[in-house]
């Protein structure tokens, strides 16, 4: 094997390899930024995936309130993401893993993609890393991590991310990188 092609082989094995032992800890808890800790979650309005599939919806405020009510949901875990984003498969397997424990301790899981456009290669990515029958929400613009204060303007958002709230919309935990305590953390106390 000629040099240029160990560089390219291990170009592409060190993404991986990283994956894979970036668990090695706990979770990374960052402090919620002061636009987070008010009493409720800033008013926002993401494009979503319907039921039936097509790509028309909106989830906001309200309408997540009333899934949690439907739901008898306890928590509501924003799980940041892109399809790019080689830790965030990892975490989203680990979700999807738990799903059946994430139910039964009420917990509902809204997958929000940042920044991209591509609804059916985003929808087809989730199909193989995560749950089908969470809600796929998309931020095209990446408007939200900066609405909450999770970066500043202009800034893109690190990658993974995990917004923890309560059944009322209070953020309560933000997640900055997942460690091998994920996704225990996210029904565990605070």
């Amino acid at each position: 094997m000629g040099t240029a092609m160990r560089r390219l082989a291990l170009l592409f094995a060190l993404p991986l390899f990283s994956a894979v032992f970036c668990f090695a800890e706990n979770s990374v808890k960052l402090p919620l930024p002061k636009e987070l800790q008010a009493a409720n979650l800033p008013w926002f309005a993401l494009d979503m995936k319907d039921g039936d599939g097509t790509y028309n919806g909106v989830i906001n405020n309200d309408k997540l309130k009333e899934a949690i009510k439907q739901k008898n949901g306890k928590r509501v875990v924003f799980a940041f993401f892109a399809t790019w984003c080689l830790p965030c498969r990892v975490g989203l397997k680990l979700l999807g893993e738990k799903n059946d424990e994430l139910k039964k301790r009420g917990i509902l899981v809204v997958l929000v993609n940042i920044g991209e456009r591509d609804y059916f290669k985003t929808d087809k990515w989730v199909k193989e890393y995560a749950k089908e029958g969470w809600p796929l929400c998309f931020d095209k613009y990446n408007n939200l991590p900066e609405s909450f204060g999770l970066t500043k303007q202009g800034v893109e958002m690190p990658l993974p991310a995990t917004l923890v709230l309560d059944q009322n919309l209070r953020p309560l935990m933000f997640i900055g990188q997942e460690g091998d305590d994920y996704p225990q953390l996210l029904w565990d106390k605070l």
